[in-house]
């Protein structure tokens, strides 16, 4: 009776210790401001900084996604006010045994961020691990440059309108795709 106490014990220490500890945040100090990781899943982080997000609605969307050898997770966030959507981040990952399929979606992933290289606000990441590769964006569309980003984007099938980002527009264009949205508490 004595041993399974202290088996327990320890077993209930271990799960505490482990259970219970603070993720890490990735904080660097730049000129006297906060500067965030853009891979940090509890906030949203615009051009190295956070973004106080308290005062928007905010949608969480999910898509399914099928492929080959390996099993696709595709997530949006939409920070928004009436119809105008202030922020989207994006988290789409690709899981697979097959390193081949990963080393595709990362190349992938690579070349379209490629294309919004240099644009202010469009903040990406493309990271890979052993089974998964994940692709992080976060598109802050109240500082971005709406004229730049719709020459890269082009007209035809976009969610700005009259120079705002819209947030019916893009979840028109999401349900395109299969995307189920639904209203998020913070």
């Amino acid at each position: 009776m004595k041993k399974l106490a202290i088996v327990l014990l320890i077993g209930l220490s271990l799960f505490v210790i482990t259970g219970c500890e603070k993720k890490e945040k990735k904080v660097k100090e730049k000129a006297g401001e906060q500067e965030y990781d853009i891979a940090d899943v509890d906030m949203v982080v615009s051009d190295g900084k956070k973004v106080d997000t308290s005062k928007m609605k905010h949608k969480h969307c999910t898509r399914d996604g099928s492929l080959d050898d390996g099993k696709a997770n595709l997530y949006y966030d939409l920070y928004y006010n009436g119809n105008k959507l202030h922020l989207l981040r994006s988290v789409e990952s690709v899981e697979s045994e097959d390193s081949t399929v990963l080393d595709t979606y990362q190349e992938a992933y690579v070349n379209i961020h490629k294309k919004y290289e240099g644009l202010q606000y469009y903040d990406a990441l493309v990271t890979k691990a052993a089974t998964v590769v994940t692709s992080i964006m976060v598109i802050n569309y109240d500082k971005i440059d709406m004229d730049a980003l719709l020459k890269i984007e082009g007209e035809e099938d976009n969610i700005i309108e009259n120079g705002e980002a819209k947030v019916d527009k893009w979840l028109e264009l999401a349900s395109k795709f299969g995307t189920k949205c639904e209203e998020y508490e913070d």
